[in-house]
């Protein structure tokens, strides 16, 4: 894991293995005293998802797996928009 110090408005740029014309951008968009981040997407052809939602089988806060109900009503939360 790459460990990155960066501050309002600076980004980080990924792209492929010898493709460097397709990067996608990670630009940090804001920072809250509470040490929230925004951070801001730019890439075309990718899809960007939270790790919870791309999670093929979401856990509860004890790290089992959800039964049928729990997953239910986090699959609601999750899908209900992107800023749920």
């Amino acid at each position: 894991m790459l460990l990155l110090h960066r501050h309002r408005n600076d980004s980080v740029v990924i792209h492929k293995d010898g493709e460097p014309d397709n990067p996608i951008v990670v630009r940090v968009c804001e920072v809250l005293p509470t040490g929230d981040v925004t951070l801001g997407f730019i890439g075309d052809n990718y899809k960007v998802i939270r790790q919870e939602i791309y999670s093929a089988e979401p856990l509860n806060k004890r790290g089992d797996e959800l039964d049928k109900n729990e997953r239910r009503s986090t699959n609601e939360k999750q899908y209900g928009g992107y800023y749920s």
